[in-house]
């Protein structure tokens, strides 16, 4: 069955990276992003992210530790990534 999609610029220029890294045609990787991503819905598989969220703390900002050398690297840490506005 005849399909058509348009593609963002950036799309198309990762396709066709991937067609040349790999000596396949656009239809050939097209038709297999396809199957790959419809049979993961299907089968209802979770994302990478769903399956670590317990280790990521599910979007709670981590607590400082309570040892002392470990939860002086932390506030370094902290002070070394905190956004200025």
């Amino acid at each position: 069955m005849p399909l058509s999609i348009r593609l963002t610029p950036e799309e198309e220029r990762l396709l066709e990276k991937a067609c040349q890294r790999s000596a396949r045609s656009k239809t050939d990787i097209v038709k297999q992003g396809v199957r790959e991503v419809c049979s993961r819905i299907v089968r209802g598989d979770k994302t990478p992210y769903e399956l670590g969220a317990d280790l990521f703390g599910a979007g709670d900002l981590a607590r400082p530790p309570s040892d002392k050398m470990k939860r002086a690297v932390w506030e370094k840490l902290r002070d070394k990534h905190r956004r200025t506005r």
